[in-house]
């Protein structure tokens, strides 16, 4: 017999509803986010080909040009710990639509008054709020979603990511970068309409001593036949235990805010050191190094639309077979197929060598032709992997972990840590693989995922059902019951406790 636990998270979607609309709200800034990042996919070749009816980028500016978005963002997560505290999730979100709008259009502007500042300028507004939405949305979709479905919900906002990327690469297929720039600088528009008709989440209500607005905003989300009082009762309780000082220097001092900060922050960093961004960013090379005569526009959009397609898949599981599971089955058919990928190079660059000095020996490039579909193989399969597991979750496990008062600036630390990851990934990636090979570079991405696999497996707690207080309580959070209790329970599921 099925627990309301085990039940499929959408089993009465009727139910859940409100939920389902919020987060769907709240991860339309993580869509707005997928679009910054899939702009440069179409506008770059487009800016670095010199005639006299568009803007011309050297390829220095152009490298910063897509690099600039991870960069800047480091600093808007940072930034947005404030707002997000003082003016709320739902308000800070709502407000951040407007200047997603406005560094759009002076990008496309940019065209017309032919300026490549003000094209930076917008790449630099636009870089900044990606940041801001990350730890927003993912803390809005968390705090407003109930224990059974949090896991599905808190993946909404990987998959508008991922629905954010699809759509800039097909538009950008079919229409100048210019044009481009209007037409998804409009959709931020949505997300600001939208998250004005949206509650405040219940725990900062309570947070803010506005019961009497929390319980009405409780109600709405849970549906109006639900009990809420055992739920707001919880949150009132876990509000009272924290502690007055939120201070950073309290934040290293305490072992039940760095036990979960650390846990965060080395998901982040084995999340983009798998070479995700570097992988996709260069898939059109790895395709040409297949020898497919697929488009670029078209390879790209492919991939983009197999990533969203698996990371809703990942949507339907998180809550079914837990966090822990999935983010081990990802990592380890992320290093097979990375694997795959430096054997097939290495192995190339090998048989090319020998070719040289040999020229009769042609059997090897024989081989290595027949096998052209080896790199597309492993390419997708790596693609689908990351998606199902650490294309989400770790975003997840950040709205999850961190205690109600702390979560503001622990969320805020744990993005701009993976926004520097995913910064030093796409800035190095070329000089390595200049100068190691990139066969060497994919054995390297390779060896990080099997690090991640071995540290889930020893080192996470599952949190697959938990409240979010009750996953406080088990990193030692001190209770209004016992104030001095700080050592960290054993959670179901995990093999080994590391923390003692």
């Amino acid at each position: 017999m099925k627990t309301r636990k085990n039940l499929p998270p959408f089993k009465n979607w009727q139910k859940v509803a409100p939920q389902i609309v919020c987060a769907t709200s709240a991860s339309w800034a993580m869509l707005c986010t997928g679009l910054v990042r899939g702009w440069s996919s179409s506008a770059i070749p487009q800016l670095t080909v010199q005639n006299n009816e568009t803007l011309y980028l050297e390829k220095e500016e152009a490298a910063w040009i897509t690099s600039l978005p991870p960069l800047c963002a480091i600093f808007g997560s940072l930034l947005i710990a404030f707002p997000m505290e003082v003016y709320g999730r739902r308000m800070t979100l709502a407000t951040i639509s407007i200047p997603y709008i406005l560094g759009f259009y002076l990008m496309g502007l940019s065209y017309y008054v032919k300026s490549t500042p003000l094209l930076f300028i917008g790449r630099v507004i636009t870089g900044l709020l990606t940041g801001a939405s990350t730890p927003t949305s993912q803390i809005y979709v968390s705090e407003c979603s109930s224990p059974r479905i949090r896991g599905a919900l808190g993946s909404f906002t990987a998959t508008f990511l991922s629905l954010g990327i699809v759509i800039a690469y097909i538009v950008g297929a079919f229409v100048e970068w210019q044009i481009l720039c209007f037409l998804i600088g409009s959709l931020p528009i949505v997300l600001g309409l939208a998250m004005l008709f949206m509650p405040e989440t219940p725990s900062w209500l309570v947070a803010h001593n506005q019961e009497p607005q929390a319980k009405v905003s409780l109600q709405k989300l849970r549906g109006k036949h639900t009990d809420i009082e055992p739920e707001l009762q919880r949150m009132k309780t876990n509000d009272k235990s924290q502690m007055a000082d939120v201070s950073y220097a309290n934040i290293v001092r305490s072992s039940h805010l760095m036990k979960p900060l650390f846990i965060s922050m080395a998901l982040m960093f084995f999340q983009q050191f798998s070479g995700i961004n570097a992988i996709v960013f260069y898939s059109a090379s790895i395709f040409q190094e297949a020898g497919s005569t697929v488009d670029r526009f078209v390879s790209s959009i492919i991939i983009g639309i197999v990533q969203l397609v698996f990371t809703m898949i990942s949507a339907l599981l998180v809550d079914r077979s837990g966090r822990r599971l999935l983010l081990m089955i990802s990592g380890s058919f992320m290093a097979i197929s990375l694997i795959g990928l430096s054997v097939f190079v290495n192995l190339k660059s090998a048989w090319e060598e020998l070719s040289i000095v040999d020229e009769s020996n042609s059997s090897g490039s024989f081989v290595i032709s027949e096998l052209g579909w080896l790199p597309l193989l492993c390419l997708m399969s790596f693609i689908i992997a990351y998606s199902i597991g650490f294309g989400a979750v770790p975003h997840l496990i950040m709205g999850e972990l961190f205690p109600l008062e702390y979560r503001h600036r622990l969320g805020t630390i744990s993005a701009s840590f993976c926004l520097s990851c995913t910064f030093i990934v796409v800035r190095t990636f070329p000089e390595m693989a200049a100068t190691m090979g990139i066969g060497n570079v994919y054995g390297i991405y390779a060896a990080c995922c099997l690090t991640a696999v071995l540290f889930v497996a020893f080192c996470m707690p599952e949190t697959k059902g938990k409240t979010l207080e009750e996953i406080n309580q088990l990193f030692g959070q001190p209770t209004s019951k016992d104030t001095a209790k700080q050592t960290c329970s054993p959670l179901p599921g995990t093999s080994i406790v590391v923390f003692e």
